[in-house]
């Protein structure tokens, strides 16, 4: 509990420079590129084109999803899961390709991280602000239950600043973790209910069960309920309570770790 403490005040007492530099890193990104930061929007809607095309088209042949259109119901997915699969990769590597700078400055390792998060999120709500117009451009119709983006986006920043802590630490020990990490990563977009309904599937009652556990699919299913009308957050409390629990153990085994460890990070790089 204390080292869950001691990495939550590191981010409060941070908070100013880790989006100072987050926006820095933003910036260096896309120097070089004639479009800049227009990328950070392009980027997905080609993504999510091509997969319209394949699913969409394709595998739904246009029809509805829980009672929205495909294209509504796959770009909250899409615009939620880029930003996770963006960040969850990237805070597993933010400690160890800075490694040049723990061993010259002094400040905490931790907001590392954080900072990662934060740079994504002008993609995330870049990306998101064009799929609320494509839903309205669709008559999906504004609803008080979209409040509820509030309370989702806390779960998936505290879930990825969780997971975050837990994989950067382990990446600085075992290397190898990042690449196992990038292939499980790559598995988690079909069993995410990202690009089809994992609800309406044809899978034994377990297995479904099973899926629905995952944190990811918790987040993404939220934000689909907010936006289309489904139920309130607090009604799934079953989910709610597992998914805090996953998140709060997660949280408290990687700042063990990374409080245990830090000091000897540049040794063990």
């Amino acid at each position: 509990m204390n080292d869950m403490i001691i990495v939550l005040k590191e981010q409060l007492k941070n908070l100013g420079m880790i989006f100072r530099v987050s926006k820095y890193e933003e910036r260096a990104t896309y120097q070089s590129h004639y479009l800049g930061i227009l990328w950070e929007v392009l980027n997905p809607i080609i993504q999510v084109g091509i997969y319209y095309l394949i699913f969409g088209l394709g595998f739904y042949g246009g029809r509805q999803v829980e009672g929205a259109p495909f294209i509504v119901w796959m770009m909250i997915g899409l615009s939620v899961w880029l930003f996770m699969n963006s960040a969850i990769l990237g805070t597993s590597n933010s400690i160890f390709q800075k490694m040049y700078l723990i061993s010259k400055m002094n400040f905490p390792v931790s907001v590392l991280p954080s900072i990662n998060i934060a740079s994504n999120l002008t993609a995330f709500f870049a990306m998101f602000g064009v799929t609320i117009v494509v839903a309205l451009s669709q008559n999906v119709i504004i609803t008080f239950k979209w409040i509820q983006f509030v309370y989702f986006f806390i779960c998936m920043i505290a879930f990825l600043f969780s997971l975050g802590i837990f994989s950067a630490t382990m990446t600085v020990l075992i290397r190898d973790y990042h690449m196992i990490l990038q292939s499980i990563v790559r598995v988690l977009l079909y069993l995410s209910g990202v690009i089809w309904n994992i609800k309406d599937a044809n899978f034994p009652v377990l297995f479904k069960a099973i899926l629905e556990l995952n944190p990811i699919f918790y987040i993404i299913d939220g934000f689909r309920a907010a936006l289309l009308s489904g139920d309130w957050f607090w009604v799934d409390y079953q989910h709610l309570i597992f998914f805090w629990a996953i998140t709060l153990l997660t949280f408290f085994v990687g700042a063990h770790l990374h409080v245990k460890f830090r000091a000897r990070f540049v040794d063990l790089s």
